[in-house]
């Protein structure tokens, strides 16, 4: 799928060898590349791509992407290189150990940032938890923010949120409201106009 280094590749097997070169069309990743490794296609330090990547297993990229790295399965992301770009699993987890810059997260469970975040919103259906670097807004069902988090930006959580000692953060914090769902049911009574009484409405059981 991806074009590999010629001479650096010699003495590698399949699932060792790195990416290179620049790619301009989508990269699809799929879940029967993931089964190499165990479920998770991992690119390699070294590699540069750039351009959008899809995935349908999970990823681990060790290497540099100029790119959005999307999955419309419960994909897991786990960045240990750098991203420049958007990150969106619909039902799966993102960790950045390394970095992602100029870009969002949106993820169906959790996010973890141990690295740095230097982009715009982090949104997750599950938990925030930051001990790393951030600049931007976190928003989440519970936010939790370690000994090493330093940063700014904004927080919005909807059940709960901790800062450990140590914390260096300037933040805006709010609660967010859960979104209201509009039940229709019977009444318990019903309602008729009375022929004696015009223009005067009795409750009949």
């Amino acid at each position: 799928m991806f074009k590999k280094r010629g001479a650096e590749s010699e003495g590698m097997n399949d699932e060792e060898q790195n990416v290179s070169g620049i790619r301009e069309q989508p990269v699809e990743i799929t879940q029967e590349e993931g089964k190499k490794s165990n479920g998770v296609n991992k690119i390699l330090r070294g590699s540069k791509l750039s351009g959008n990547i899809n995935v349908t297993c999970d990823l681990e990229l060790s290497g540099d992407v100029e790119g959005n790295i999307i999955s419309e399965q419960d994909s897991s992301i786990v960045i240990k290189g750098s991203c420049t770009g958007n990150i969106e699993t619909k039902g799966g987890n993102v960790v950045i150990d390394g970095k992602l810059s100029k870009g969002n997260i949106i993820a169906g469970r959790d996010v973890t940032i141990s690295g740095k975040f230097d982009g715009g919103e982090i949104r997750a259906g599950g938990r925030v938890y930051i001990n790393g670097e951030f600049n931007g807004k976190l928003e989440g069902h519970d936010i939790e923010l370690g000994e090493k988090a330093h940063g700014k930006g904004e927080i919005s959580y909807m059940e709960t949120i901790s800062i450990a000692k140590g914390a260096k953060i300037e933040v805006q914090i709010s609660r967010g409201q859960k979104e209201l769902k509009l039940v229709k049911s019977e009444p318990d009574h019903k309602t008729v106009a009375s022929k004696k009484d015009e223009g005067t409405i009795k409750a009949v059981k």
